[in-house]
């Protein structure tokens, strides 16, 4: 989306300045800023900052950590090909029951380094899912002893 603007921007500010009927060409600049802070600065204020390690996710908003356990996570899935990813969770965990996410602001340019890491991500929730069912100490004590 960004590309498109600035593929837009730029033709508009030189017909703004080469011709003598500049206010509608004004007009126009306004018009394109207004609608890319619509379609995207609004929807890049709903992207949190995340941080993993090999158990949780941290989540970073308004300055306070959410911690969300692997085990929560359905699944890390590209929601659009500007690099958008989206974490959905089994349930609302305060935030929503999805996190948005943007690994990389040159996403299409560096796609092999920023999907190797989501890919990561996605085989840590997968291994913690079969420790969590497959740990012992999990189960239930028995009523006998």
């Amino acid at each position: 989306m960004l590309i498109v603007w600035i593929g837009f921007l730029i033709p508009m500010i030189y017909v703004a300045l080469s011709h003598s009927n500049s206010f509608l060409s004004i007009y126009w600049l306004i018009y394109w800023s207004i609608g890319f802070y619509f379609s995207y600065i609004k929807r890049t204020l709903k992207l949190r900052s995340i941080e993993y390690d090999d158990e949780n996710i941290y989540v970073v908003q308004n300055g306070q950590d959410f911690v969300i356990p692997f085990s929560t996570i359905k699944e890390v899935k590209l929601a659009s090909v500007t690099g958008l990813h989206v974490i959905s969770l089994y349930r609302n965990a305060g935030l929503g029951k999805e996190i948005g996410f943007k690994s990389s602001l040159w996403y299409p340019f560096n796609f092999k380094k920023i999907d190797e890491e989501v890919y990561k991500l996605q085989r840590k929730i997968d291994q913690s899912r079969t420790q969590h069912y497959d740990n012992p100490s999990m189960t239930l004590p028995s009523q006998n002893s």
